[in-house]
């Protein structure tokens, strides 16, 4: 399948004339960004959020210009447990009035992140009144191991009833494949930054920032942060004429173990707590790589802000933006994070790497994004909308 992105629609454009509704369980900046271009160019387009915010996210909120209404939903808490051993808390959202809310608004068509009670119900209402139904997934094959018998059912008559599906990357794409979803269904669907984060620095850092290292994201199992201290001190206490410098942005569960940690004397780690955007560029202009150790992620958005940034990312393979935008050795390193070794072979290889060379890397890793917007990602979704209005005129149902 096709994974590129077309140019954003010219706004002189007649809106497309049809009603959409965009269902998910809360509106992060990044996703708020595209709905935003989304909107602009459609009749009319409303988004129904399970909850305003899930307790372990900081992001404010970022509504402005779409309509938006939160749904009555019960919000549940459960443990999830990954094949690598790692344990994560999860939110799990039951809105319980989607179809009365469907039916207020009158969608043609029915845009439903994820698969699962959400979409359940929004292929109910596409069926029973005949309406199109497009489903958002964002998974990783690697995210996805372990997954429940029932979950696999729920999920195949999901993805058989939709009528268009999206993918983030190729290994989702690849996971979609497994459920035999035609290609004329699917489109290309990539996580992008927000439009609230605009690195306004440098590309070139100082020789004194250019070997720091970066770590931006939740102090959780998943995030890998406590594996990846811990590996870190092992290589310093390997290479002691080799000073390490690291900060952690972002707050979690684990902040207090990490404080913790009985260092050597050439690691040195501050811990920065949570930041806004603005706080986030400026720390990104003080450090010249970011690491990001993930134990499993659908995507994993920093590396995106990283690149944009001009920031070289040591990776792990279990991140889906690696394996996608990383080309180990031009825009960054990629690693197993379960077999330590390999990270301080990627550490040597970033520490050997000298200025020029980093450079070269930071400005590779900057146009490697370039095209990657939040308003050309919505001038895909609206080429789906626009395929679905096409089916939709030419169905007997309907003519």
């Amino acid at each position: 399948m096709p994974q590129t992105l077309p140019q954003p629609t010219d706004h002189a454009v007649a809106p497309l004339d049809c009603r959409v509704v965009a269902l998910t369980h809360s509106l992060p900046p990044y996703m708020a960004s595209v709905l935003s271009h989304t909107a602009k160019q459609i009749r009319e387009f409303q988004v129904l959020l399970s909850v305003e915010r899930e307790p372990n996210r900081e992001f404010a909120r970022t509504w402005e210009g779409l309509n938006v209404k939160v749904q009555k939903s019960w919000m549940f808490k459960r443990r999830w447990t990954h094949r690598t051993g790692f344990k994560d808390e999860l939110y799990v959202h039951v809105p319980f009035d989607t179809i009365v809310l469907l039916r207020r608004a009158c969608p043609d068509i029915v845009f439903s992140y994820e698969l699962g009670f959400r979409s359940l119900t929004s292929a109910l209402y596409c069926k029973l009144y005949r309406k199109k139904l497009a489903l958002c997934v964002c998974v990783s094959e690697h995210t996805e191991q372990g997954r429940g018998y029932v979950r696999q059912i729920v999920r195949r008559v999901l993805l058989k009833a939709a009528d268009s599906v999206t993918y983030n990357g190729p290994s989702c794409l690849r996971y979609l494949k497994r459920f035999d979803v035609p290609d004329e269904k699917l489109f290309f669907f990539p996580y992008s930054s927000s439009d609230s984060f605009q690195y306004k620095g440098l590309v070139e850092r100082t020789p004194k920032a250019e070997h720091r290292l970066l770590c931006i994201g939740q102090l959780t199992e998943r995030k890998g942060v406590v594996p990846l201290l811990d590996s870190l001190a092992k290589y310093c206490q390997s290479r002691p004429d080799q000073v390490v410098e690291i900060d952690f942005i972002g707050m979690g569960k684990l902040e207090t173990k990490l404080r913790e940690k009985q260092l050597p004397h050439n690691l040195q780690m501050r811990l920065l707590g949570h930041m806004p955007y603005e706080g986030i560029g400026r720390a990104m202009e003080q450090a010249g790589v970011l690491i990001f150790p993930t134990l499993a992620d659908e995507w994993g958005l920093v590396v995106n802000e990283a690149f944009q940034a001009g920031m070289p990312v040591i990776e792990s393979e279990y991140s889906q933006a690696c394996t996608t935008l990383i080309r180990d050795g031009e825009t960054g390193w990629i690693y197993n994070p379960e077999k330590p070794t390999q990270l301080w072979h990627k550490l040597d290889q970033m520490f050997a790497t000298d200025h020029a060379t980093l450079l070269r890397m930071r400005h590779s890793a900057q146009a490697s994004v370039s095209d990657i917007t939040s308003e050309r990602v919505a001038a895909n979704a609206i080429q789906m909308f626009r395929k679905l209005m096409e089916d939709t005129q030419s169905d007997p149902v309907n003519v």
